[in-house]
């Protein structure tokens, strides 16, 4: 037993002695290796190998020009208001008392003897009548007719006629009345301004200028609501609580002003159109025409004013650089009203006058007649939407003889042209081919192959 433990003791001890020597030979070897950066650092260099092929470039799509580009920024053709055809006709029982109102469904015509009309639009037939004084044109917008009668302003119902609300204002209306974003404007004989608003009728502000006016008050400019008065003035007041902004005295007779941005537009009868800066009123330009200027429209681009030597004008709002001037053809008798690349321009005879706005080229013309051919005078403004429609009354007319017509664009029917008799067959003649008797007299008919 003794002998077999010395003989382990002498095993272990042997045991220790090689794990030693192996550790320090590990530990040399470690040591004789170099790190692999370091001897890549350090290691001689060797023979140069020649580089390979560069790698591919990405594929990048070249860039091509979109097709389409130039045709995007094209100009949209003129709205094809004119020419016309004549969708129905009607000749009121009683004369019409002012121009007229038109919206989606209904055209609404004052009428003399305190009478009130509703047509409908598409056909002609009687909507609605009421029994109410109107002494100026009425407004309608959301589905309400705004009319002024004997020193009130009255709400009405597009669809039934029935009344919504009235206020009274203390005296007969001047000028017809204006809406603007849910306020309705009047301007009361001797000159004070009322704001109402739309849905209720309540009175917001009023404003007394001193003198009256026939032109509607137009909102325009930053927060503002500008008027050219009897007295030669152009007055600009502040739309949310009427204060006066600033004023300016002209000569002449003055029309319904005209706004652009930075601009508002009058016209005189001293043959002069001005345009002063919106904000505080300076003069910045003016031109003079041949005859009494009558009033102006603006597109977004240009600005348009018609004058009595029968010559409508196009000219840049910001400096009044001519672009255009045209011979109206007519006896201008309302400002002009621009929309859509045309210009259209109420007259004696043709009534409706249609230009291509860029360019002044005439589009078409439009005469008011009665039954037996006489031409008609309108009575206000012709009525029309800013968008023509396809298929639908576009322009109603009202003369003061108490003529209604609706008239449809012609243009937008989209018709086919009518089925025509053909006068030759499509296609070539064929000769007729000959048969196998009559090209080989002795053929003798047999079984075929």
């Amino acid at each position: 037993m003794g002998t077999k433990k010395l003989g382990l003791l002498r095993d272990f001890r042997d045991l220790r002695g090689y794990s030693f020597v192996f550790f320090v030979a590990l530990t040399f070897s470690w040591g004789a290796c170099p790190d692999l950066v370091t001897a890549a650092q350090t290691a001689a260099p060797g023979p140069a190998v020649a580089p390979g092929p560069a790698p591919p470039k990405p594929y990048v799509p070249k860039h091509r020009k979109d097709p389409f580009e130039e045709f995007q920024k094209l100009p949209a053709d003129p709205a094809p208001l004119l020419p016309l055809e004549r969708v129905w006709f009607v000749s009121l029982p009683i004369a019409p008392g002012a121009g007229g109102a038109l919206d989606d469904d209904r055209v609404y015509i004052p009428l003399r003897e305190e009478w009130l009309m509703a047509l409908e639009r598409e056909t002609g037939k009687v909507a609605w009548t009421r029994e109410i004084e109107a002494n100026s044109a009425p407004v309608v917008h959301d589905g309400i007719v705004f009319v002024a009668s004997r020193g009130a302003i009255r709400a009405l119902d597009a669809v039934t006629g029935d009344d919504r609300w009235t206020t009274p204002i203390g005296s007969a209306v001047s000028a017809p009345l204006v809406w603007d974003s849910g306020w309705l404007l009047a301007v009361a004989q001797g000159g004070t301004v009322i704001a109402l608003r739309a849905s209720d009728g309540r009175e917001i502000w009023r404003r007394p200028l001193g003198a009256s006016t026939v032109n509607p008050p137009v909102p325009g400019g930053p927060d503002a609501l500008y008027l050219s008065l009897s007295d030669g003035r152009v007055v600009a007041l502040r739309l949310i609580d009427g204060t006066v902004l600033w004023e300016q005295m002209l000569p002449g007779t003055l029309s319904e002003p005209a706004v652009a941005p930075r601009r508002v537009f009058v016209g005189s009868t001293d043959n002069f159109f001005y345009a002063f800066n919106d904000e505080n009123g300076k003069l910045e330009w003016k031109w003079r025409g041949g005859g009494d200027v009558i009033g102006a429209a603006y597109d977004g681009e240009l600005i348009y004013f018609a004058s009595l030597d029968n010559i409508i004008r196009a000219v840049n709002p910001g400096n009044g650089n001519q672009r255009w001037k045209k011979e109206t053809g007519t006896r201008p008798i309302l400002p002009p009203r621009a929309f859509d690349g045309i210009v259209v321009l109420p007259g004696v005879a043709p009534a409706v006058t249609v230009f291509v706005a860029k360019t002044g080229a005439l589009m078409a013309v439009h005469n008011t007649l009665a039954p037996d051919g006489r031409t008609q005078p309108l009575l206000g403004a012709p009525l029309f939407d800013s968008a023509v429609t396809a298929f639908r009354v576009a322009l109603v007319t009202i003369t003061r003889d108490g003529l209604v017509e609706g008239l449809r664009p012609t243009a937008m029917q989209f018709r086919e042209p009518a089925a025509a008799a053909l006068g030759a067959l499509p296609g070539r003649p064929l000769m007729r081919e000959s048969t196998p008797n009559s090209a080989t007299p002795n053929f003798q008919p047999g079984p075929t192959q």
